[in-house]
């Protein structure tokens, strides 16, 4: 699930795009992986020895100034900096003080004292009512372009689906208590350090294809994402600085060590292992080779290769001998034994197959369908379900992602003029019926790590021609639009993925902008079109979201200058920097998020982030909703414990807690009562035990569950 793994290292835009290639033929290839690993343990122990020079350097040049300082309030200045800046001395000399990044070691190199966990106190996970079997039959809008975990174009929503949300990482983090439980990993343990996780594997745990996980595997996965083989430039980038050693003491142990404590410290070095047998061809054709090939994982489904129709279907099919089947907080899961995902291109045309039975369940965010397209026979006579789930789950950053690098966005008087131009408040009413909410800022939904004072602008024609004239847009022309001296019109090109529900709001959002004097160039594109323009930095303003994940916001890829411009200058391509801000001190805060060793480092960091993300306008919230509405056929069911209500509460979409099963029995019936005339009650369900966020066990324990 999701949520139980613990770090998602490339956040998934909401766009796809689909591509075919020729088939590769096999081949067999050496492993490479030990010459690599020699390589990049010298490679990083080089690196250090300069990074720690350089740092030495500086600290020289501020204990210089601070005895040069004329002013006891300069000389506390150049302190703090010294403070500061030691700590990047600190976590040098730590990771040279542990030798090789790729490290092996023997059992009996292990830290005396060691305090295993097992995380066997928490409350199971799901409902013992579910049942297995059945087929969840869904649907996505476009194809994947790349059935590969990383890599080019790996970078699409359909990933998570193969990948992000059913892999099982070293560890998993409970959805009601937080606390960590098994995952590959049956126990673990921190290090005196405050820096290092040791791991034991649970000797159970294999890959869907039978193969047993091993210690090294982990290693695996970090060598196919380092190698020179493939372009991945945030994780080469994020394991590189973000890591600190792996080390492997035997088949079943290991341990990671970060350059810096971390609060909930195996949440920041849980990753999952790589199969060395499925990467036997891996090579410098490998984005070619393995664009169609799925990686057996720890997860419960997989891809037979005879389920992948390009450009038309794929389906996951559960494991029959799963290891984790019988565990304690998997046993519930993953229910079905097949998932189905049809490509469809139109939403209304899934619509009528969801009305005909062949999917299982919709999505009703638009509420034309909540409020009107579901006033069918169907709904009435008790067939199909509605629902409306509330959840505890960080808010996607719906909004637009302005490009300041890009005319005229690199004036941030006219993105703050832009931001008053956009009446989203209308939107609401006319397209969400007053439903939604105002998204508040970019980073809403992560409990105390959001600034809760930040609040988006409002639509104000008089303040967004306030902002234009600071631009220079001082005079309206014939047509009713903003010009400056030279006689340009204001205009900005919007990009988004086409879809009905938002071109409806770009239409409105036209209209009202226009009042405010600025002319939006609308520019509806494919979902396959826009994904490429996005990254390949083409956009001017671009409405899209980004998948977060609990429980810490993450800014070094949204917003650090290394994922906006190489040293060249010239644009970095492939990243979630969007906006292409490069800025010093914004760098420093996304560093300072990365590193923080408190919950209130952390805390700090991420609110002035956020501030600044607010303050130069970089993004402008759109609208949110605190909950989930979906129609499902009564024969999907759901959860109906003491601890959960429908679904797991920290999910953005029901389906991906794996949490529901199929009742094959009761589609029969429904069936059968449907085909007969036969009228069964009707449902509109309100879930909101969430509410008001999770509440206690305690208080769990003593609810009496209402049985739907």
């Amino acid at each position: 699930m999701k949520f139980f793994l613990a770090i998602t290292l490339f956040a998934s835009l909401v766009l796809m795009s689909t591509s075919c290639k020729k088939e590769v033929v096999v081949v067999e290839r050496e492993s490479r992986f030990e010459p690599f690993v020699k390589k990049y343990n010298r490679h990083i122990s080089e690196w250090l020895k300069e990074k720690h020079k350089a740092a030495k350097e500086t600290e020289a040049e501020i204990r210089e100034k601070i005895a040069k300082a004329e002013t006891p309030k300069q000389k506390a200045k150049l302190e703090k900096e010294l403070a500061n800046h030691m700590r990047e001395v600190e976590k040098y000399e730590y990771r040279i003080s542990l030798g090789d990044y790729f490290s092996f070691k023997t059992p009996g190199d292990l830290p005396e004292g060691l305090v295993w966990e097992n995380g066997m106190d928490n409350p199971v996970i799901g409902d013992p009512a579910a049942k297995k079997g059945g087929t969840f039959n869904t649907w996505i809008l476009d194809y994947p372009p790349s059935l590969r975990a990383f890599g080019p174009n790996s970078n699409n929503s359909f990933r998570s689906e193969l990948y992000d949300n059913i892999e099982i990482g070293l560890v998993g983090m409970h959805p009601i208590t937080g606390g960590f439980i098994p995952g590959v990993a049956k126990e673990w343990a921190l290090g005196e350090d405050g820096k290092t996780v040791f791991f034991k594997l649970d000797p159970d745990a294999t890959y869907t294809d039978g193969v047993q996980v091993k210690a090294k595997d982990f290693m695996f996965y970090l060598y196919v994402r380092l190698s020179d083989d493939v372009s991945a430039p945030f994780q080469k980038q994020y394991f590189k600085e973000q890591f600190a050693n792996i080390t492997v003491y035997d088949e079943s142990t290991l341990s990671i060590s970060l350059p810096e404590p971390k609060p909930l410290l195996p949440f920041f070095v849980n990753i999952t292992p790589a199969p060395p047998h499925f990467y036997s061809e891996y090579g410098p054709d490998f984005a070619e080779r393995y664009n169609w090939r799925v990686q057996p994982t720890t997860g419960a489904y997989t891809v037979d290769p005879k389920d992948i129709k390009k450009g038309r279907s794929i389906s996951l099919t559960r494991v029959k001998d799963w290891w984790a089947k019988d565990k304690k907080f998997y046993k519930y899961s993953y229910n079905v034994d097949k998932i189905f995902y049809l490509k469809i291109a139109e939403p209304s045309k899934a619509f009528e197959l969801f009305r005909l039975g062949k999917l299982d369940s919709y999505s009703l965010g638009d509420p034309n369908y909540w409020y009107d397209r579901m006033e069918i026979p169907e709904y009435f006579n008790g067939y199909i379900e509605k629902v409306q789930f509330y959840n505890v789950y960080p808010r996607p950053p719906w909004g637009f992602h302005l490009n300041v690098a890009e005319k005229p966005l690199d004036d941030k008087n006219i993105r703050i003029g832009l931001s008053h131009a956009l009446n989203f408040d209308k939107v609401n009413t006319i397209i969400y019926r007053g439903d939604s909410e105002r998204l508040k800022q970019f980073s809403e939904g992560f409990q105390e790590f959001t600034d809760p004072s930040i609040e988006p602008r409002e639509y104000s024609v008089v303040k967004a021609e306030e902002a234009f004239s600071k631009a220079g847009y001082t005079k309206r022309d014939s047509e009713g639009f903003l010009v400056n001296d030279q006689g340009q019109r204001l205009q900005v090109e919007m990009s988004w993925s086409t879809q009905p529900l938002r071109n409806q709001m770009m239409a409105l959002l036209k209209e009202d902008a226009r009042k405010a004097g600025v002319n939006l160039l609308l520019d509806a594109q494919q979902p396959t079109v826009s994904y490429r323009k996005v990254m390949e930095k083409r956009h001017k303003a671009v409405y899209t979201a980004w998948a977060v994940t609990p429980p810490f916001p993450r800014y070094f890829q949204f917003f650090h200058s290394e994922n906006a411009f190489d040293e060249k200058g010239n644009k970095v391509q492939q990243t979630n920097n969007l906006m292409m801000y490069s800025d010093p001190e914004m760098d420093r805060l996304c560093e300072a998020v990365r590193f923080a060793k408190t919950k209130d480092e952390l805390k700090d960091a991420a609110w002035k982030v956020q501030n600044i993300v607010h303050d130069e306008a970089l993004f402008i919230p759109a609208l949110k909703n605190s909950y989930s509405r979906l129609a499902h056929w009564r024969w999907m069911k759901w959860p109906d414990t003491k601890y959960y209500e429908f679904c797991s509460p920290i999910t953005a979409i029901p389906s991906e807690s794996y949490l529901y099963w199929i009742d094959e029995e009761l589609k029969e019936e429904t069936l059968r009562a449907k085909k007969d005339g036969v009228k069964l009650p009707e449902k509109n369900n309100l879930f909101d035990l969430y509410r008001d966020g999770i509440p206690s066990v305690e208080i769990l324990e003593q609810r009496e569950v209402k049985k739907n």
